[in-house]
């Protein structure tokens, strides 16, 4: 029998990329994000991968379309066996300049979405005797990174659900656990380092990565995948780093 994986963000970027990896081995995707254009392009190509997909327009800063999307994926599957909390957004600002509109949009997206969506789709995971939760963070969770506050706290806040999420739910039989990669190219981060103001900092954090080079969105999607398998089934409650050696370097 298939299994379904629902991922957050997963018209774009890291999210697209782990849509591809899942449905290659041959499971079905429900994919959801802002962008309906997207969507509609991605669903696309991953039913010609051949496996079902189902697209859900959803802003994950609103309570009512996250409860409403967890309605819809249930219309389309009873069982979901995967979950990737993989949205997020960033905004690059220093701390003065921060206001509480932009702290809010970035702690709802980024963190309070993941407890929504997955209080609402653990219980059948519960009743299905197992599951897999996987959690898309940040490197940023690990420092303190200049202008990158409100997404490093949300991150760092993630990691910690993650924890919780697996002494709570480990027992269940499921895995809850995080991926935090360095700076991947996707378009938010090609929108937040690949301008003039940022080129310093963006070739000083490259400079400590020993393999030279950031990191791809196919580089998370084969964690994710591992994370989703029976492979990783005694993996719980870790935040895992996918920085190419830069945590290793002084």
């Amino acid at each position: 029998m298939k299994k379904y994986a629902l991922i957050t963000g997963g018209a774009k970027g890291l999210g697209k990329a782990i849509a591809i990896k899942f449905a290659k081995n041959n499971i079905n995707i429900g994919i959801a994000a802002r962008d309906e254009k997207a969507l509609q392009h991605t669903s696309t190509l991953i039913k010609g991968l051949g496996v079902d997909c189902y697209a859900f327009k959803v802003d994950l800063n609103k309570q009512n379309e996250v409860q409403k999307l967890a309605d819809d994926a249930f219309k389309n599957s009873k069982k979901w066996d995967i979950l990737v909390n993989n949205a997020g957004y960033a905004l690059k600002k220093p701390l003065l300049e921060l206001n509480l509109e932009d702290w809010d949009y970035i702690q709802n997206v980024n963190l309070r979405s993941v407890f929504q969506l997955s209080k609402l789709m653990v219980p059948q995971m519960i009743e299905n005797k197992g599951g897999k939760i996987i959690n898309i963070s940040s490197l940023g969770a690990f420092f303190g990174t200049s202008g990158m506050a409100a997404y490093g706290v949300s991150k760092a806040g993630l990691n910690q659900l993650t924890r919780t999420m697996a002494v709570e739910w480990g027992p269940f039989n499921i895995q809850t656990n995080a991926i935090c990669p360095t700076i991947v190219m996707t378009d938010m981060g090609r929108s937040i380092w690949d301008t003039p103001e940022n080129a310093k900092m963006k070739n000083n954090f490259l400079e400590k990565i020993p393999m030279g080079r950031f990191g791809e969105p196919e580089d998370v999607a084969n964690l994710a995948y591992f994370l989703a398998s029976e492979e990783s089934d005694y993996i719980n409650g870790q935040s895992i780093p996918l920085e190419g050696g830069k945590m290793a370097k002084p």
